[in-house]
């Protein structure tokens, strides 16, 4: 990482780019590794600078709760996904295409369709619940022995807790997993097959 601070992402970024990142952190160890390191507090170049102490938490962000670190990565269960989000979703096709040349109307109406085709994958095969059950922007309280996996304190933070502060996003947790079982992994890397009309 540079000095330079970074720019905050905008949603549909941030909700495409998410797949990218799933299957990079899946089936990259060293990569999942500083995903560790970022999630567990380590400090970002740009970051690392002294902190004024205050009595209370500013501001509270929950997110989802981060996979382990894997020594090996069984590939099966991404590809299969990958899978139905291009069945349902033509998701592959859309990051595979240089949207450079078209329109923001064009593109949000493209995004409006992967969006409906995600979302049906997503509820078909996944449950899916908030973290905490507070509706955002609510002032909430974080026991002192809060789960930092699924409780991240943002703002500036000091002492052992009870922290109080504003909840940011509720986060998001698989409850249940539906995916039907691999039997064959025999050509479970083609995600979607050539087509040719004849």
């Amino acid at each position: 990482m540079s000095d330079k601070q970074l720019n905050s992402i905008g949603f549909l970024p941030r909700f495409f780019g998410a797949f990218g990142q799933l299957f990079k952190y899946m089936g990259n160890g060293d990569y999942a590794a500083r995903c560790q390191a970022v999630a567990s507090g380590e400090k970002l170049a740009f970051e690392a600078k002294p902190e004024v102490i205050t009595k209370t938490v500013e501001v509270i962000k929950e997110v989802e709760v981060q996979a382990p670190k894997l020594d090996s990565v069984n590939e099966d269960g991404a590809l299969q996904l990958l899978q139905l989000l291009q069945q349902d979703a033509r998701l592959i096709d859309f990051v595979q295409e240089n949207i450079d040349g078209y329109g923001d109307a064009e593109v949000g109406a493209a995004a409006r369709q992967i969006h409906s085709g995600c979302a049906k994958v997503v509820s078909q095969y996944f449950t899916i619940a908030p973290v905490h059950s507070s509706p955002e922007n609510s002032r909430v309280e974080v026991a002192a022995d809060y789960d930092p996996k699924s409780i991240k304190l943002e703002g500036r933070v000091t002492g052992s807790g009870p922290y109080t502060g504003t909840l940011i996003h509720p986060g998001w947790k698989v409850t249940q997993t539906n995916l039907p079982k691999v039997t064959s992994t025999e050509g479970l890397a083609i995600l979607a097959p050539a087509e040719v009309e004849v």
